[in-house]
């Protein structure tokens, strides 16, 4: 039940400056018109609306970056806020478009990115555009589209529905409904029959495909000529058979290759062995030869390697003398180990010593810097006057004019509650004396119809009475004068319920009555509570009206505020020095308390540098007394002189070590050629025979075994002809097998898909084009109808009445959702195009109403407690006016508001709570709200 409460635009459309519409001012029921001249902006108010909750405009011709108002100031901030209820909860949503605006630094353009803001009842925020909107359309339970054809009848759209075809208010009512999964499902259907039957036709292309593959040998032209004719015959029965016979011919002549190619083979396996062996035995005979010569080589090569040994050990034999002048050397290191570590450590000390007494000087002449600071610490704090009366007496007098304050706030209070209770007495003293009114009238026709009852009465009396027997009223025998029966007699129960009737008036005019006493007795306690606060703040001089009161209040307040600001100004300046003078105190405190640091550590470094001098001078002394015992310079060179006579000695044992290695690789190697003779030599069958003859009987072999081969390669050639051909007859019948079955599998498929898709879409032989998705929307479109006619039926006397037309005028198209008027005066039926302008706008207002209807109860019971309904007045006379008026009025009642945005004349004076939007000369405009 969502209700605008106030709406503010800036910069938006046709308004160039910020403008607030307070909807809350309308009340909660009742009629509303939004008037004002074309252009002026009037329908910009509901696009507002829902450029807020959704954003984007109600209509489908504007854009959300079209929004920002050409009229507008540079810089003006382009946005819309809505404040607005569901229920008791109150929300606030802020949204602004894209649009351009100036930099705030510099100059130029930027654009301004689109943003919004909601915040909710418990005062948590939701930002950004898409957030926004979801949570708008969770807390009212509709999507943009439901809510602009619920809420907002828009202009230009009200006859849209009623004369559309079939195709269009199908894509109106997909939107609104969500029929789309029945459209999804429809086609879907039509893809798959389509699917199928492409299937199988692509099969059928396969199928032939295949059958020009199967090929024939060359020599079979039987075989070739029956194929050929079966061909000819859409019998695939038979072409699977004649493919059957062909592939037997051929698998019988592969197997006769097969067996003269193996015997092939085996010779030629036969002449191979016997190659391999005549020429093993010649490799046998040419490897012996290569060792021989191997050997005779290695030979003299031993005896180079002893000489090169006897050498080496004659080298080695000084090695015992060397080793001992190592041991000598090496046991010195130490020494210059210790020497070198004591340098380091005297270095280190050195450098340390150094800057120890850097830090001792740095530290002396920061000692004298901060005692300077503490002296001008000390002057400035001196410098500074005690501040307390003077802060006394400033809180002093600002509690004096917050008092005042305080009772002009109280005084301004009282006089918004005394002026409410004074319009609260006014409006109940009117609706009492509206009530009364109505009383007084009701006891006169009560009084009226009481007496023509009676003399009715007594007309059906006199009717009955008969000269010389006694009235049964007054026993009287004679009759002279007979009273009259009247034309027209009231009954009993009419009278009964004109008397409950002003006795339900009569009970709500007492209710005004108290009302209005107990509302005057408050205006009145108002106006004593006024008048005793005007006497605490101006005692004696009490104003002698409510505007002069006004006008002391508001020169006082201006008075009092000029006051405050020189307090606090004053208060200020000695917070200022105050914190000035404590800054000061915490400094001098800091930099006593450093200085006494400082020399604490001053004093620790002097001991530090004593220490350190006095332990360089001895370090020093006994690093002179142990470089004195020591042969070298440095533990480095006494290093190297090692190192040096360590590398001569593994030299000449290393030469050793590589000469009797050489000696015994030699000998290895001469072992191993001679075993290698002995191995080739045993190797040999036909030692006897010479290199020559075998190498003769090899020749004769690989001839032989040449031309064996020759015959399995003719063999090998003439069968891989038939390999091919067999291949492809066996591939292509076995996919024509699989194709027929696939085939046959698809148009049963497709039978009963093709069926179920041309019944779901419409598209069944000889009847109408109803599809599955519009017999959905048919029972929509029944039940908007019935609430459509609820109102014309009363906007037109009961004349009209819409109905969907039952049939079709042609099976070509699509049909379902068209539409008949009924004419109740003349009891015909026809179509919809035939009614007047006036007429048709009746009948699009209803029909809007009814699909607003529709549209809240498939919303799970959502109502809108407020509308607007654009244009379309224009059309109607005098009479249809007020009959769509009362129509309207009809929707309002209960807790609803309606508004109405026309520039009709008529309606402007006929409703009294109305929207003014003025359009100014410069072109922008401005909107009012206005009662009575």
């Amino acid at each position: 039940m969502m209700r605008p409460e106030k709406l503010i635009l800036s910069a938006f459309g046709p308004y160039a400056t910020r403008q607030e519409i307070p909807f809350s001012r309308l009340g909660k029921q009742g009629l509303y018109v939004i008037s004002g001249d074309t252009g002026a902006g009037k329908t910009t108010i509901f696009d507002a609306i829902t450029f807020a909750l959704y954003g984007e405009p109600s209509g489908c011709h504007r854009k959300a970056d079209m929004m920002q108002s050409k009229y507008a100031k540079d810089g003006e901030e382009t946005y819309v806020e809505l404040t607005f209820s569901v229920g008791n909860l109150s929300y606030r949503v802020r949204r602004n478009p894209e649009y351009q605006r100036p930099k705030r630094r510099g100059e130029g353009w930027i654009t301004q990115k689109a943003d919004a803001e909601l915040i909710l009842p418990d005062g948590k925020v939701v930002t950004g555009s898409r957030n926004v909107t979801e949570t708008c359309e969770e807390i009212l339970g509709l999507k943009r589209e439901q809510f602009t054809q619920i809420a907002m009848l828009a202009q230009g759209e009200f006859q849209k529905m009623l004369f559309s075809q079939t195709e269009e208010k199908s894509r109106i009512f997909r939107m609104l409904f969500h029929t789309a999964p029945y459209q999804v499902f429809q086609e879907k259907m039509k893809e798959k029959a389509a699917g199928f039957r492409k299937s199988y036709e692509t099969l059928e292309q396969s199928i032939q495909q295949y059958a020009d593959g199967v090929t024939v040998p060359k020599g079979e032209e039987e075989l070739w000529a029956a194929w050929e004719e079966s061909r000819k015959r859409p019998d695939k029965g038979e072409w699977m058979e004649m493919i059957s016979n062909l592939i037997g011919t051929l698998e019988e002549e592969t197997k006769r290759l097969d067996a003269q190619i193996q015997k092939a083979e085996e010779d030629v396996q036969q002449y191979s062995d016997r190659v391999r062996e005549t020429e093993q035995e010649l490799g046998a005979k040419q490897e012996e030869k290569k060792q021989q010569e191997k050997l005779e080589r290695l030979k003299r090569e031993q005896g180079k390697c002893v000489e090169r040994r006897e050498r080496a050990k004659e080298q080695c034999a000084g090695n015992e003398k060397l080793q001992e002048r190592i041991a000598r050397e090496s046991m010195q290191l130490a020494g210059y180990q210790e020497a070198e570590n004591r340098r380091a450590k005297w270095s280190q000390d050195k450098q340390k010593e150094e800057k120890l007494l850097s830090y001792l000087e740095e530290a002396r002449k920061a000692q004298e810097q901060e005692r300077k600071e503490v002296e001008q610490c000390r002057e400035e704090i001196l410098a500074i006057p005690d501040q307390e009366e003077a802060r006394a007496s400033l809180l002093r007098q600002r509690q004096e004019t917050e008092n005042r304050h305080e009772n002009l706030r109280a005084f301004l209070q009282s006089l918004r509650q005394y002026q409410e209770a004074e319009k609260q007495q006014k409006d109940a003293q009117a609706e009492y004396r509206k009530i009364r009114e109505k009383s007084l009238a009701m006891q006169e026709e009560y009084t009226a119809l009481q007496r023509a009852f009676l003399d009715g009465q007594a007309g059906i009396l006199a009717e009955t009475l008969k000269e010389g027997k006694p009235c049964p009223v007054c026993g009287s025998l004679h009759h002279p004068e007979k009273a009259k029966k009247p034309d027209e007699i009231p009954d009993e129960q009419a009278l009964k319920e004109k008397e409950k009737a002003l006795a339900m008036v009569q009970e709500e005019e007492k209710v005004k009555s108290r009302r209005a006493g107990e509302i005057q007795g408050r205006a009145q306690a108002a106006a004593a509570s006024l008048k005793e606060k005007a006497a605490i703040l101006w005692p004696g001089e009490e104003p002698e009206s409510l505007g002069e009161a006004y006008h002391r209040m508001k020169e006082e307040g201006c008075l009092l505020e000029e006051k405050q600001k020189e307090l606090l100004r004053r208060e200020n300046e000695l917070q200022v020095k105050k914190e000035q003078k404590q800054r000061l105190e915490k400094r001098r405190k800091e930099l006593e308390d450093q200085a006494q640091e400082r020399a604490q550590r001053i004093l620790g470094l002097e001991r530090q540098a004593a220490t350190l001098g006095a332990g360089l001078e001895a370090e020093e002394k006994r690093l002179r007394e142990i470089q004195a015992t020591l042969t070298y310079g440095s533990f480095q060179e006494a290093k190297e002189v090692i190192v040096r006579m360590e590398k001569e000695k593994q030299e000449k044992e290393t030469a050793l070590e590589e000469a009797k290695a050489a000696c015994q690789s030699v000998e290895n190697a001469i072992f191993a050629c001679e075993a290698s003779i002995r191995i080739w030599t045993g190797q040999q069958k036909k030692r006897e025979a010479s290199g020559e003859s075998l190498r003769l009987e090899k020749e004769e072999l690989t001839r032989n075994r040449q031309a064996s081969m020759q015959q399995k390669q003719n063999l090998m050639m003439k069968k891989e002809r038939l390999i091919p051909a067999l291949s492809a007859d066996q591939t292509a019948y076995r996919n024509m097998r699989e194709a027929i079955r696939q085939q046959e599998e698809a148009e049963r498929q497709y039978r009963i898909a093709g069926a179920l898709s041309d019944t779901v879409n419409g598209t069944l032989g000889g009847k109408e084009k109803v599809m599955l998705e519009t017999y959905v929307q048919m029972a929509y479109f029944d039940r908007i109808l019935v609430r459509a006619n609820r109102r014309l039926l009363v906007m037109t006397d009961g004349q009209y009445e819409l109905v969907r037309r039952q049939t079709a005028d042609n099976r070509r198209s699509q049909s379902g959702l068209e539409m008949d008027v009924i004419d109740h005066y003349n009891g015909t039926k026809r179509s919809i195009h035939t009614l007047s302008g006036g007429e048709s706008f009746q009948a699009s207002l209803s029909l809007a109403l009814g699909l607003s209807d529709e549209i809240q109860a498939m919303s799970g019971g959502i109502r809108m407690e407020a509308m607007f309904v654009d244009e379309g007045f224009g059309t109607l006379d005098d009479e249809a006016l007020e009959k769509a008026v009362r129509a309207l009025a009809s929707i309002s009642e209960g807790n609803k508001l309606v508004g109405i945005i026309s520039h009709v004349a008529e309606l402007k004076d006929r409703i009294d709570k109305k929207i003014l939007v003025e359009k100014e000369k410069a072109g922008e405009s401005r909107a009012y709200v206005v009662i009575g």
